[in-house]
């Protein structure tokens, strides 16, 4: 017949009775035959509570203001004493990429490298063209971007290697802090 749907015989058996609950489940019965536990008790019996709290590193406003601000100062300072990015900028550019990569929480540490590059190419290219707007107008903007990509480059490579190298290192600190009595062996509960 149109539109009824046939019934396969797995539908027609209806729940299994005979097998025994897993040690991981729990069963209906057994949580009908248990008296109202409080939230807590139940949050803590799910293992909310065993999981081991993460330590909260820096905000991510210091590290936003060390990653953008130390290669700003640094440019700044290098147009002040002449033409030009220079030296203070890749220093600053450098040691800031290294002290956000310190100060970020774990999961910020992806965002520090990847976000290095950009912010040294984009500090540069700014200074530089709001220091020096009038040399740069029409043709002379193009040519401008594409020396400010190539005198970036190898500040952006070494930030980072900066931020790499701090990232490294701070991995293997954490991964030699003695663990709490109830991760030992550094090993879930699930296997």
């Amino acid at each position: 017949m149109a539109g009824q749907r046939a019934r396969t015989p797995y539908q027609d058996a209806g729940p299994r009775t005979d097998d025994p609950a897993l040690p991981a489940q729990r069963s209906r019965a057994a949580d009908a035959a248990e008296p109202a536990a409080p939230p807590a008790a139940r949050a803590q019996r799910a293992g909310a509570s065993r999981r081991r709290p993460q330590a909260r590193r820096g905000g991510g406003l210091p590290v936003v203001l060390t990653a953008v601000g130390l290669p700003v100062l640094g440019g700044v300072a290098d147009e002040l004493g002449g033409p030009g990015i220079g030296v203070l900028f890749a220093v600053g550019a450098v040691s800031g990429t290294g002290a956000a990569a310190a100060l970020c929480s774990r999961a910020g540490r992806w965002w520090v490298v990847t976000a290095a590059p950009l912010v040294v190419l984009f500090g540069a290219a700014g200074i530089e063209y709001l220091w020096n707007r009038d040399a740069y107008q029409g043709r002379q903007l193009g040519t401008g971007a594409l020396r400010w990509v190539v005198e970036a480059f190898p500040v952006m490579a070494a930030a980072v290697g900066v931020a790499l190298l701090v990232v490294a290192v701070r991995t293997a600190l954490d991964r030699r802090r003695p663990r709490s009595a109830g991760t030992a062996t550094g090993r879930s509960r699930r296997g």
